[in-house]
């Protein structure tokens, strides 16, 4: 056995030398191979030949006349070059495109992301004209760039970018590539479906024979044809569909990844969570070294605190308010942190970064904190049946003995409450000694998710108005304008608030404002102001309208003008809003108006109006509540049903009328209104100023859009 060894090891050495020798020994072996590469690439420039296409057989756009291009091929092949201890990969793409109109040519444009352990070559991409001509992207117009390139840590999250060379509409995209991929990650995902039609997607999958292929196909059963190879050879697995129909996008759908037709396949090795696990704790553990500076701060941040709870606050608070949250998935920035004391020095760092600093710290200070990898709303969730840690995409941290769920990435949310995308999602809990297991992250309910709105308007007789406002901000829709608010200069929130005050009130100035529970972090968001507006009300006739809508637009219900749904709608979140106003008003307007309720329940959420009258003050008011779970598509002509029905009732106007008024919506003002709503001028019941049905049914009721108040919204 000795001497087969040595011998083994000498042919090894032997070919080796023959081939390092190949340059002076074989000059013409040398010339033949560089002879054929120009060969192939001389035929790339001027023959068209596919194996399962002809140019003739290309379909137009008549044959497709809502695409903007059609996906004639894709197609990928994964080998996979060693054992069940994966060292290298090779993943080869093939890609033709016809475009059919000016839209489509986004597709001219193509970005192949790679990382530190990939490597791209032999990108070739052509251009086929109308007319048969080629036009071959010439090498020098590929170029590398870094897909971070503010942030060194990131500088090596790279890509190859180009442009199609004189593509058109009518034009056919062709283009490939190989990527050369080292260690455990390799193509795990293939998607068959897009937002175009495809023809032909095709994956294969070629590996040692004695490697479990574990997979799911998701949208569409798909059947691989499978060659299976004896112990020492390689199995191939081929997954493919034709004529793939495109995805249909719609306003409010669920992820992209939950709808799409796609096949995913669990890493080699991987057999349930616990092999998950144990790959991130090794992946982490030689991260942990903590510098002195950093147990330091520990210790002084926590001296003086009362109890555990108050520990881990003040370091949660340090790391979300001190570190600098670099937007990069993992998956796309690897899965490994970067050294915590790395971390610590440079105060920035992404998801996994800033998790396992606060999982540090919290150690210095006898707290466990364990880090948890999710797949976010944006990402859908995943499939708890297939162990793959290659379904992630985001990174959170929990601790057990306080029951704390943490995310230190979202800047506006307060201590012991997860950002909405972190809710409800089943996640891996990677313990300690490297065990894991999957758990489901607590959800809010909608109450929690709450908007109050209050205004205080003092109205002229001439329409005008002075009005003090407030908005108390809870839970998501508090988180969400913090993130925003504190993305932009303060000088320019002023700005921001006079524009969302115009579109709500016409004519609005504002005069002063102020806003509490920012920095801090903490609920309720408060944000104050006063203004001034001469177009309050508005004079119609001889009477005063004031029109809700004109305050704050609902206009949710215009995005589901469709009458049918081909997926779920589905919500952010639930959410409750409660806008309330009181309008004070001089002695020579009397509003139309008696004390009412009314309301719209549903299984999907209801929302109620009131009116109140004392002395020269109307009260009014308007509560909404969305339960926020999905509506599926055979349920949503209810939904659309019920969205009309509020935004029906929203658009109601109050009048206010001269005199004193009777009870009756139309006040008795001889000579200018009729004394009955049976008196109204048809003109008037068309324009929608008075219901003969239900005459006292008035209200105001700034109201969302969005679910959101557009009042909220931040113009970029």
């Amino acid at each position: 056995m000795k001497w087969a060894f040595f011998d083994v090891k000498r042919n090894a050495s032997r070919r080796l030398l023959e081939l390092a020798s190949g340059v002076a020994l074989a000059p013409s072996l040398i010339l033949a191979f560089w002879i054929s590469g120009c060969a192939s690439r001389a035929q790339w420039a001027t023959r068209i030949g596919w194996k399962e296409l002809s140019l003739e057989e290309v379909p137009g756009s008549d044959a497709y006349p809502e695409a903007e291009a059609l996906v004639l091929l894709d197609e990928g092949r994964m080998e996979l070059l060693s054992g069940s201890e994966l060292q290298l990969s090779i993943f080869e793409r093939h890609r033709i495109v016809k475009i059919f109109s000016q839209a489509g040519l986004r597709y001219a444009n193509v970005v192949i992301a790679y990382d530190p352990r990939s490597r791209v070559e032999a990108i070739e991409a052509r251009t086929i004209a109308p007319d048969g001509k080629i036009t071959v992207l010439n090498s020098k117009d590929i170029y590398d760039v870094s897909l971070y390139p503010n942030y060194v840590w990131y500088s090596d999250q790279r890509a190859k970018i180009f442009t199609f060379p004189a593509a058109e509409v009518g034009s056919i995209l062709e283009y490939r590539y190989r990527m050369h991929i080292r260690h455990l990650t390799f193509w795990h995902a293939w998607s068959f479906q897009e937002l175009v039609p495809v023809r032909l997607s095709r994956f294969t999958l070629i590996g040692p024979s004695e490697w479990e292929v574990r997979y799911r196909t998701y949208g569409a059963p798909i059947e691989p044809q499978v060659i299976k190879a004896p112990p020492g050879f390689k199995s191939s697995y081929v997954w493919e569909m034709r004529d793939v129909p495109a995805l249909v996008p719609e306003f409010s759908m669920p992820p992209l990844r939950e709808r799409l037709i796609h096949l995913a396949i669990a890493p080699a090795g991987v057999q349930n969570w616990d092999d998950v696990a144990r790959w991130y704790h090794d992946l982490v553990s030689p991260q942990l070294r903590v510098p002195e500076e950093m147990r330091n701060l520990a210790t002084e941040l926590t001296r003086d605190a009362p109890d555990e709870l108050t520990k881990l606050r003040r370091l949660f608070e340090w790391v979300r308010d001190k570190v600098r949250y670099v937007a990069v998935e993992i998956g796309i920035g690897g899965y490994q942190p970067h050294p915590v004391a790395e971390v610590f020095r440079n105060r920035y760092g992404d998801c996994k970064d800033m998790v396992t600093l606060l999982c540090s710290l919290a150690e210095q200070v006898g707290l466990q904190v364990h880090q948890a990898i999710v797949s976010t709303w944006h990402n859908g969730p995943p499939d708890t049946s297939l162990p793959s840690q290659l379904q992630f995409n985001h990174v959170i941290a929990y601790c057990p003995a306080l029951d704390i769920w943490m995310d230190p990435t979202e800047k506006g949310c307060p201590f012991g409450r997860l950002p909405w995308y972190d809710q409800g999602l089943p996640v891996l809990v990677v313990e300690k000694d490297g065990n894991g297991k999957i758990v489901t992250t607590p959800r809010e309910p909608p109450d929690s998710n709450r908007s109050e709105i209050d205004w205080w308007v003092n109205l002229a007789a001439d329409g005008s108005a002075s009005v003090r406002g407030e908005i108390r901000l809870f839970g998501a829709p508090a988180s969400e304008l913090r993130e925003q608010l504190t993305a932009v200069p303060k000088q320019e929130w002023r700005k921001w608030l006079e524009t969302s005050l115009a579109k709500q009130c016409s004519g609005a100035d504002l005069d002063s404002f102020g806003i509490s529970g920012l920095t801090e972090v903490q609920d309720p968001l408060r944000l104050s102001f006063r203004f001034t507006t001469n177009s309050f009300a508005r004079r119609r006739g001889e009477a005063m309208v004031f029109r809700p809508a004109d305050i704050a637009g609902f206009d949710l219900p215009e995005y589901f003008r469709s009458p049918h749904r081909v997926h779920p709608v589905r919500f952010r979140f639930g959410q409750q809003i409660l806008a309330r106003m009181e309008v004070m008003h001089p002695p020579q307007l009397e509003p139309a108006v008696d004390a009412w309720a009314d309301s719209v329940l549903s299984e999907f959420g209801q929302a109620r109006w009131w009116t109140e009258k004392e002395d020269h003050r109307l009260r009014v008011g308007m509560s909404f509540s969305l339960q926020g779970e999905d509506v599926s598509p055979e349920r949503y002509p209810e939904f659309r049903q019920f969205l009309d029905r509020v935004r029906l009732k929203n658009l109601r106007e109050i009048l206010f009328v001269a005199g004193a008024n009777s009870g009756h919506p139309w006040g008795d003002v001889p000579g200018r209104l009729p004394s009955s709503a049976a008196q109204a001028p048809e003109s008037e019941k068309r324009k929608g100023i008075l219901n003969p049905e239900h005459p006292f049914r008035w209200v105001v009721s700034p109201s969302l859009a969005r679910w959101r108040f557009q009042f909220l919204q931040i113009s970029q």
